[in-house]
């Protein structure tokens, strides 16, 4: 994008207060991971020092639900992540905009000082968010109409849209986003598999379908509809594993370019890097809903239905018999019955999401 669209983007920023849209106790994510409270009546000068930071701030954890795991389910992503996605959706003064995942609101005020009164329909699936973000969008004099709703549906009342964003995840881009915009229309929505869920996609829509190009790369929470249900190594593992050796270093296999590719073979199923208390050594776990893997130090365990690290390590092949693509040769085709991942030809698919 021309440094004359970011600059365009740029005013909306300093004309739009980030403090008007952050709860009064939040929390700060800093320095490569750092979680610090923040709590505006306790310290205002910590929780103003972190509003005009660079970095996101966790608004929600467990969908607003008291004594739950600490799962984050609502923030305030960093404003350049912010910046760079509304680049990619290249909106203009009067077009319409749907964007699917209200939050706090910030995005949707930056929005709409750009395109105009009445040109921003936000959802928010959150009835306590959804109302929270009207009161902020009020106070920073911005005029949006929130829906309380689930944006996996879209918003079909105000359609057809110029641009829609998301500032939620999708494994799979909902038709309904597809169908409420213009032929010619922009769509830009964090996506990816749970493995590698953190691409940025840009779609283009036609008029009855719309491909998409990875553009960047970014993490955020999923969307709502599509969580997707992966449980954590059963107590009796130890026990119950097959043991094997391997060659392969873990990050390897799940490297920059090559994750994608291993998690589009692997589907419902999340990576966790830690580190063994006891030994001091990294272990990567495998994780799906009815199976589990643990690799350290060459040392293989799997277990249940199927061989995660078995698969892995042939998806990886199978990557590396492509020439070793980069993630942004993947693209992905969205119509109505199907949608799926294609390399260098649509007629190429490698993976079929729905």
């Amino acid at each position: 994008m021309s440094d004359r669209l970011t600059d365009w983007w740029r005013l909306a920023f300093t004309s739009t207060p980030r403090e008007l849209f952050i709860p009064d106790r939040a929390l700060w994510v800093h320095d490569k991971n750092v979680k610090t409270p923040i709590d505006r009546d306790a310290d205002p000068d910590t929780w103003m020092r972190a509003v005009y930071s660079t970095d996101f701030i966790i608004t929600q954890t467990d969908d607003g639900a008291g004594g739950g795991e600490g799962d984050y389910t609502s923030s305030s992503s960093m404003p350049a992540i912010m910046l760079g996605m509304l680049n990619h959706l290249d909106a203009r003064e009067g077009q319409q905009v749907l964007e699917i995942g209200t939050g706090t609101g910030y995005n949707a005020a930056l929005l709409a000082h750009r395109l105009g009164a009445g040109n921003v329909v936000s959802i928010e699936i959150d009835p306590e968010l959804a109302q929270q973000a009207r009161i902020n969008l009020a106070k920073a004099g911005r005029d949006v109409r929130v829906i309380t709703g689930d944006g996996a549906a879209g918003y079909p009342f105000g359609a057809p849209y110029d641009r829609i964003i998301a500032t939620c995840s999708v494994g799979t881009v909902p038709w309904a986003w597809v169908a409420q915009t213009r032929p010619g229309g922009v769509i830009v929505t964090p996506w990816g598999p749970p493995l590698a869920n953190d691409h940025l996609l840009r779609l283009e829509v036609g008029c009855d379908s719309a491909v998409g190009t990875i553009v960047d790369s970014v993490a955020f929470m999923r969307l709502r509809a599509q969580r997707w249900n992966v449980t954590d190594e059963p107590d009796d593992f130890p026990d119950i594993a097959a043991q094997s050796r391997t060659d392969l270093d873990p990050h390897q296999v799940l490297g920059n370019h090559s994750t994608l590719a291993v998690a589009l073979r692997l589907g419902e199923c999340r990576a966790i890097f830690e580190t063994d208390h006891t030994t001091g050594k990294e272990i990567l776990w495998l994780l799906a809903g009815d199976s589990w893997a643990s690799i350290c130090s060459g040392h293989v365990r799997q277990a249940g239905a199927r061989n995660l690290w078995d698969e892995a390590v042939s998806a990886y092949r199978w990557w590396t018999e492509l020439s070793c693509p980069d993630r942004q040769q993947f693209h992905l085709t969205v119509t109505h019955e199907r949608q799926w991942v294609w390399l260098n030809d649509p007629a190429n698919a490698v993976a079929t999401l729905t």
